[in-house]
């Protein structure tokens, strides 16, 4: 499997500085991103990686809604979307060449955490949006701890004739991240919010559903062992993977996603001392290596309970 690696970053802090005092640097992406190639399925892979610089962070600020490629009804965060266009005329060329080698047989996906699997989600959907590849071609997105940045994304979803299975969020089951944008906010702070932006004050997600962008997909909750952080109140204790299931019972459904993403509220989090620093608790359920050893964790569950009795049984036969 090759890779090719991309670099597109300011370097120096008085860069960063001047940019964030000018509101400028969206034409350039503070997010590196990696091309791997398997050939058995035809498949060229784009992970987008996430934060690792105040800049990076930085467009988390630019929260406030604009029109997702000139869609009337569907609005993403604006910050991830510049920087979505960026990451979009970089992978281009090689979504195009990876087309004219393999043909019918080509397949692309999208993965990464936090902020790199929002841009993931979005680059993969300007793709269809801008017909440059056929939905077939376009292998499920997979994301880590990465938050929604669209309102009206189920509406797009349809009218490109996808279901919730196009999208896989994988979410640590305290991690505020993916809840920032999609909890409920209280009614003072969304009036002090419309004081400062008055697309505000129009946003459909905001007014009806009291949070800034709608959950989209398929929602899979990762719970570590309880040492490494205390269970989620709403799961049973111990280490798992969840999956919340969304069939056939939209209302219930949404009512589920609601009561996980606002348990704990990120506001709680916030304001708890021990939240800060690199032992802090944002930080240990955000982190890409604490997602990397819950999984392991939970795949050595899965091995000793499945394999290793298969294993024996065997043994014992022989």
């Amino acid at each position: 499997m090759g890779f090719e690696r991309k670099h597109h970053r300011i370097h120096s802090p008085k860069d960063q500085l001047l940019s964030m005092a000018a509101h400028q640097s969206f034409h350039s992406s503070p997010f590196e991103w990696i091309i791997c190639d398997d050939p058995i399925r035809h498949t060229r892979i784009f992970v987008i990686q996430g934060p690792d610089s105040l800049t990076s962070w930085w467009r988390v600020l630019f929260f406030h809604p604009t029109k997702f490629e000139g869609k009337l009804d569907v609005f993403v965060h604006r910050g991830m979307y510049e920087a979505a266009k960026v990451i979009y005329e970089k992978v281009i060329p090689h979504v195009v060449d990876f087309l004219q080698t393999h043909g019918e047989q080509a397949r692309f996906q999208f993965t990464d955490h936090s902020l790199g699997g929002s841009i993931a989600v979005l680059v993969s959907l300007m793709l269809l949006i801008r017909n440059v590849v056929r939905c077939s071609m376009v292998e499920p997105v997979v994301t880590f701890g990465s938050p929604f940045v669209l309102c009206g994304g189920r509406k797009l979803l349809d009218e490109l004739k996808l279901d919730d299975a196009q999208i896989y969020n994988v979410i640590m089951h305290r991690d505020i991240v993916p809840r920032g944008f999609s909890c409920n906010i209280p009614g003072f702070h969304i009036s002090v919010l419309k004081l400062f932006k008055r697309s505000l004050h129009s946003h459909t997600c905001l007014n009806e559903n009291k949070f800034m962008y709608s959950p989209l997909g398929n929602l899979l909750i990762l719970q570590p062992n309880a040492k490494s952080s205390p269970g989620h109140p709403l799961l049973p204790p111990g280490t798992a993977f969840y999956a919340l299931d969304t069939t056939g019972y939209k209302d219930t459904s949404n009512a589920a996603i609601n009561g996980f993403l606002n348990s704990p509220h990120p506001l709680q989090t916030l304001f708890d001392p021990k939240a800060y620093g690199d032992d802090g608790t944002v930080s240990l359920n955000h982190d890409s290596s604490s997602y990397l050893k819950a999984i392991n964790g939970v795949l050595r569950l899965h091995i000793t309970a499945t394999i290793v009795p298969k294993l024996r049984e065997k043994k014992s036969l022989l």
